[in-house]
């Protein structure tokens, strides 16, 4: 696991609360070697939830915003944890806390870094877009609209284009009280084998 990679950074009473409403979030992104194929790629996993006043999520994604497959779901008794992993090349992480109407958010893209025989490589992230204490409503949240965040002087802080519909996704995850199912990821489409289509 890469120690330097961002994630929102709560308070411990926040984080108290989490885990007395049972809210379990996995924040980091492994790189994981596949034997068969000898290649290298990034390994997630979507979780988290909420309870009616707090919550946290964190989603992952294409580098242009489109939702990726999942490669496993993973059924849990206890709601508001784990859902989904996925694998892949390079991808970016939509990280988000909530305290009733208040968002605090984080953009990542995560990347493998350079391949050095015999040794894991490491996991290179950037920070793509970081909100501090936005603002969204009940209501216009389930409009599905995503929290709008300011700048320190007052001013809009606007949410990269590519990327507003997956905080869109992620802000319903982290509303989602009791959450059992996926909000980012998306169950992969089976690809047919032309050699036995007829």
């Amino acid at each position: 696991m890469n120690e330097r990679m961002p994630r929102l950074v709560l308070p411990k009473p926040f984080l108290r609360r989490l885990d007395a409403a049972g809210v379990y979030c996995q924040t980091w992104v492994t790189a994981e070697r596949q034997a068969q194929s000898g290649r290298w790629v990034l390994r997630a996993v979507e979780s988290g939830g909420a309870s009616k006043e707090i919550g946290r999520y964190i989603g992952y994604f294409a580098m242009n915003g489109d939702r990726l497959p999942w490669l496993q779901r993973l059924d849990r008794i206890t709601p508001s944890g784990v859902h989904a992993v996925t694998v892949a090349e390079e991808l970016v992480s939509v990280e988000m806390a909530r305290c009733d109407q208040t968002y605090q958010l984080l953009v990542a893209a995560h990347r493998l870094g350079e391949k050095v025989e015999g040794k894991r490589p490491p996991v290179i992230s950037t920070v793509m877009y970081r909100g501090v204490d936005g603002q969204l409503s009940n209501e216009l949240r389930q409009q599905g609209l995503a929290p709008e965040f300011f700048s320190r002087s007052g001013e809009v802080r606007p949410i990269p284009p590519k990327y507003v519909e997956a905080v869109r996704i992620v802000t319903a995850g982290v509303s989602c009280i009791n959450c059992r199912h996926c909000h980012s990821l998306i169950e992969s489409v089976p690809r047919l084998d032309n050699s036995t289509a007829r």
